[in-house]
């Protein structure tokens, strides 16, 4: 039944660091949705058409 354990713990582990890697993700995605408005915002305001 150890091995059982040790298979449980490895999922685990797995499904915890992709959960974490996932979450990272976001919020890099985040900061970039607005570092782009921010940049789309300056160029409407120096170059108005």
């Amino acid at each position: 039944m150890t091995n059982l354990n040790f298979l449980f713990a490895a999922y685990t582990a797995v499904w915890v660091l992709l959960f974490l890697y996932i979450l990272m993700v976001a919020r890099r995605n985040r900061a970039l949705q607005k570092e782009l408005e921010e940049l789309r915002q300056l160029l409407e305001r120096r170059n108005p058409s």
